[in-house]
């Protein structure tokens, strides 16, 4: 029975953990407990839930799932993976594993604006994605944080939604291509470049304070400065990167063999619904990998 290590519990992981467990392999889900999905306080458009769902209880219901065909669920952080002459050495901060197989779906680290109190506001009026929240804040005043392209995708992105939208750089001038900056200007985005200082509010996000004291009254803050990705484990193998991204073919592969990756680490839409259909699509190539070729069975690494 050869064993696949899927590094990453959320969406992704989980799906891809269906599939290689129902087909009889061992599927050791690595996962520390971390998780972007386990920050949301609630989303109404995922599939299957027309009532909403909260992060937490997505992650619950897809570890249940994945555990009723034999997923084993590995809470420990994974510090270290190389390749060995029959399969893969995965090292945690407590023991080490052989597999034959490797799904990364490490998800991403959103990169928080260095305004004070942010964290607090989370899922309170401060998100991380217009496509999964700008629903709530329909005619409503928003702002976008960031710069580049990825702030100006989003702001534009927002105008579906309300028409009282603002960019705010925190300090830089804005810095996105000129195609871009010409869309915003013809939008009649305005671009504010005030430090910001801390957000306010007593039920939710009411307002912006910049460092000159001035509070910009907005209901909803979507953060757009990138994310951080969980790439440190592909590099290790020698699997190429873009970015914060694992660089990866239409099938989930990688450059090395038997090697996949899925959801957000991929970089895309980042939303549930996509890393569901990418750990499916990665666990269902690595199990066609599997049977061309006789790997070994899965084994614990002595000590």
């Amino acid at each position: 029975m050869s064993g696949v290590a899927i590094i990453g519990g959320g969406p992704a992981g989980l799906s891809a953990a269906i599939y290689t467990a129902r087909a009889d392999k061992r599927t050791l889900v690595f996962d520390d407990g971390g998780g972007t999905t386990r920050d949301v306080s609630r989303m109404e458009n995922v599939y299957g839930f027309p009532d909403g769902v909260t992060g937490p209880e997505l992650v619950e219901v897809g570890q249940e799932h994945a555990e009723k065909y034999g997923a084993e669920r590995i809470s420990e952080e994974v510090v270290h993976i190389e390749r060995t002459d029959d399969g893969f050495r995965v090292e945690t901060t407590v023991d080490e594993y052989a597999v034959d197989g490797v799904i990364l779906a490490t998800g991403a680290d959103y990169e928080r604006p260095a305004i004070a109190d942010v964290e607090a506001y989370e899922g309170q009026g401060v998100s991380y994605c217009v496509e999964c929240d700008a629903y709530f804040y329909r005619d409503r005043p928003v702002a976008v944080v960031g710069n580049g392209n990825y702030a100006a995708t989003e702001a534009l992105m927002l105008l579906d939604y309300t028409d009282d939208v603002r960019l705010l750089t925190n300090g830089d001038e804005f810095d996105a291509d000129p195609e871009l900056q010409a869309k915003v200007d013809a939008a009649e985005i305005p671009v504010r470049t005030d430090r910001l200082d801390q957000l306010v509010g007593d039920d939710g996000l009411e307002g912006i304070v910049t460092t000159d004291g001035e509070t910009i009254a907005v209901d909803g803050l979507f953060v757009a400065l990138g994310t951080a990705g969980g790439t440190d484990l592909a590099e290790m193998l020698g699997i190429p990167v873009d970015g914060d991204e694992i660089v990866t073919e239409p099938d989930q592969s990688t450059t090395v063999d038997r090697v996949y990756a899925a959801g957000d680490a991929t970089g895309g839409h980042q939303q549930i619904a996509t890393s569901v259909g990418e750990g499916a699509r990665a666990a269902i190539n690595l199990l066609e990998a599997f049977r061309g070729a006789d790997y070994v069975d899965y084994k614990k690494v002595p000590a």
